[in-house]
C-alpha cells in the first residue's frame, strides 16, 4: 500500500496516502462560514435553490416576536462566472446590559448558494449580519475549481473540488477534515484534522498521562504503549502516542495519534491532528474486532502517511509523486543503541572464530526497537563443560548489525513437527461456513474453522509456523515455539511448547489438501 501513493490537499497542507484509499473531505469552515460542496448540474442547482427559497418563505408563518424563522431577504450576488444567491432568514433579537444601559442585538442566519462548472457551494452562518453576506460574496469571488486529486498551483485553502485562492478577505477561522478508508480493511479509519483560529488545549502526552493516572490496574495491563513522545514532522513540532489494546472480548486493536498545537492567529500554522483507529465493528455499537493489518504493516502505513504531512508551497506541484522510501536496503548497518530502521533479520558482525552470539548470529529485530549489544559466548573448555559453565564477553564497542532479510521469518527447514490442521469429525456440530469469500487480512483463532483455502500467517512472529497453507473447513491449529537453551546450561525442559494463536489470511489459493503436506 505504501509503494503507490497519491497526494491529497487538506486545507493548506498536503499529505500522501495509498493510491487505493477512499478519501472524503468534510467539516469545512472558512471565515465563520460552514462550507460544503457537491457535484450537480446547473438545472439541478436552480431547482434546489428555488425549493429552498419556497421552504424559507413558508417557515415565516410560524414567526413570533422574538424570532422570525421566515425569509427576510433573497439577494442575487454578482460573482464573475458563477451563479450565486444569498438567503437571509431567521431573525433573532436579544437584550443585554452594558452597565446601566440596555442594549438590543439582532442577528439572522445566512445561506449563500453558488454554482460554477458543475460544482455547487453552500456557505452558511447561523448568527450573521449584513456584512457577512458581503464576506461570503468576497470569498466566492476567490474560488477556483480543481479536479479530483489535483493539487492547485496557487496559494489558498483547499476544500473538496475547489480552492479558495489568496488573497482572501481577512478572516480568523479555517477548518477541514480528511477521512480515509482502505478497501478490504473496514475495521480501519484514519482522519486528519486542520483547525486554524482555535485556542489549543493540553497536549496529547499530558492528556494521556491524565487518563492513565485514573485508569485501573486491569485497564493498564490491557494497554501497551508502542511509542509515546515528541515528534517533529517537516518542521511541525508535535506529540505522538501509539497504543495497542487488548479489548475485553480479546480482540487486538490499535489507536495512533499525532498532533501539533499550532498558532491560533496564523492560518499557516493550524492545529493539526492525525488519528488512526483499528478494530472498528461493522455496525455502530458493535464489539471491537481484531485488527485486519499486521502490526508491522500498520506501523509502516502510519509512518508513511504521518511523515508526509507538510505545508503546501506556492507554485506548481511536482510532476510526479516521489515514491515513498522503502526503508534501508539489504546490507544496511545499524549499531547497538540505535533505533532499528527496518523490521527483519539482522546479522551480528561481532564474534568470529571460537565466539558465538547469544540468541544467534542472526536475530529478528522489530522496527522502532533499540538495536541490542551482543553478548559473545567463547568456546567452553572441557572443565567448563563438566561444570556446566558458560563464560561470556561483552565488547566495549557498540555491536554492528547488518540487515540480511526483510521477511518476518527466514525460509529455513523446520526440524520440529508442527501441529496439523485437522478436519472436524462429522456430527460434532461445527459451525457452517459463510458462503462469501473471506477477504485478505481476515483473522481466525486457533480451534476455529478455516473460512478459505490459502496461506495463513501466524500472528506470533517468534512461532516456528510462519506462513502455512490450510484447507477450507479445517480447524486452525495451535502455534509451535522452540525453547532456547539457557545461557549457562542446556534447558532441562521440553524443546517446544504449543499454545493458542491468531492466524491471518495473506493469500487465497484453491489448492488440494495434499499441498499442505508438501510445505
Amino acid at each position: 500500500m505504501t509503494e503507490n501513493l497519491k497526494t491529497v490537499c487538506v486545507g493548506r497542507y498536503l499529505v500522501d496516502v495509498p493510491a487505493q484509499a477512499q478519501i472524503s473531505l468534510s467539516g469545512g469552515m472558512l471565515g465563520g462560514f460552514e462550507v460544503s460542496t457537491r457535484e450537480e448540474s446547473e438545472t439541478a442547482f436552480r431547482e434546489r435553490i428555488a425549493t429552498r427559497e419556497t421552504e424559507l418563505k413558508a417557515n415565516g408563518a410560524n414567526a413570533d416576536a422574538a424570532r422570525s424563522s421566515g425569509l427576510i431577504e433573497s439577494r442575487e450576488l454578482r460573482v464573475p462566472n458563477m451563479l450565486a444567491r444569498a438567503f437571509v432568514f431567521g431573525r433573532t433579537r436579544s437584550h443585554g446590559f452594558e452597565g446601566d444601559r440596555r442594549v438590543t442585538s439582532e442577528y439572522a442566519s445566512v445561506e449563500t448558494h453558488a454554482h460554477m462548472s458543475g460544482l455547487s457551494f453552500v456557505l452558511s452562518m447561523q448568527y450573521a449580519d449584513d456584512s457577512d453576506v458581503k464576506l461570503s460574496e468576497a470569498l466566492l469571488a476567490r474560488v477556483k475549481i480543481r479536479g479530483k486529486d489535483e493539487i492547485p498551483a496557487v496559494p489558498g485553502f483547499c476544500v473538496s473540488g475547489a480552492v479558495f485562492a489568496e488573497p482572501l478577505p481577512t478572516h480568523n477561522s479555517e477548518h477541514l477534515a480528511m477521512h480515509l478508508g482502505l478497501p478490504g480493511h473496514p475495521d480501519l479509519a484514519l482522519a486528519l484534522f486542520s483547525i486554524a483560529g482555535a485556542k489549543a488545549g493540553a497536549g496529547i502526552l499530558s492528556r494521556t498521562a491524565e487518563v492513565d493516572a485514573g485508569a485501573s490496574a486491569d485497564d493498564m495491563l490491557r494497554v501497551t504503549k508502542i511509542r509515546a513522545g515528541k515528534r517533529n514532522i517537516n518542521g511541525l513540532e508535535g506529540e505522538e502516542v501509539l497504543e495497542r489494546v487488548r479489548e475485553y472480548n480479546f480482540a487486538t486493536t490499535y489507536g495512533f495519534n499525532w498532533e501539533t498545537r499550532g498558532l491560533a492567529e496564523d492560518p499557516l500554522k493550524p492545529y493539526l491532528s492525525l488519528e488512526l483507529q483499528t478494530g472498528i465493528g461493522e455496525r455502530p455499537g458493535a464489539k471491537p474486532v481484531d485488527t485486519s493489518l499486521h502490526e508491522d504493516a500498520l506501523l509502516s502505513l502510519w509512518d508513511t502517511i504521518a511523515s508526509s504531512i507538510r505545508l503546501r508551497k506556492d507554485g506548481p506541484p511536482p510532476s510526479a509523486i516521489p515514491a515513498a522510501p522503502s526503508g534501508p536496503k539489504l546490507g544496511a548497518v545499524a549499531h547497538a543503541g540505535d533505533i532499528c530502521p527496518q523490521s527483519g533479520w539482522w546479522r551480528c558482525d561481532a564474534g568470529g572464530e571460537g565466539l558465538s552470539v547469544h540468541g544467534g548470529a542472526v536475530q529478528y529485530i522489530r522496527q522502532g526497537d533499540r538495536m541490542p549489544q551482543a553478548l559473545l559466548l567463547p568456546r567452553q573448555t572441557i572443565w567448563q563443560k563438566l561444570k556446566r559453565i558458560q563464560p561470556s564477553i561483552e565488547s566495549p564497542q557498540p555491536t554492528a548489525w547488518t540487515l540480511v532479510d526483510k521477511r518476518l521469518r527466514p525460509r529455513t527447514a523446520i526440524t520440529v513437527a508442527l501441529a496439523p490442521a485437522v478436519m472436524p469429525n462429522e456430527g460434532l456440530g461445527a459451525a457452517p461456513l459463510d458462503g462469501r469469500k473471506a477477504p485478505l487480512g481476515s483473522y481466525v483463532r486457533t480451534g476455529e474453522v478455516c473460512p478459505a483455502s490459502g496461506w495463513w500467517r501466524c500472528e506470533e512472529s517468534h512461532a516456528l509456523d510462519g506462513t502455512r497453507w490450510f484447507a477450507r473447513g479445517s480447524l486452525l491449529p495451535v502455534a509451535t515455539f522452540q525453547l532456547p537453551a539457557g545461557v549457562f546450561a542446556k534447558s532441562a525442559g521440553p524443546e517446544v511448547i504449543q499454545r493458542r494463536s491468531m492466524w491471518q489470511l495473506v493469500r487465497h489459493a484453491e489448492a488440494s489438501v495434499a499441498a499442505q503436506s508438501s510445505l
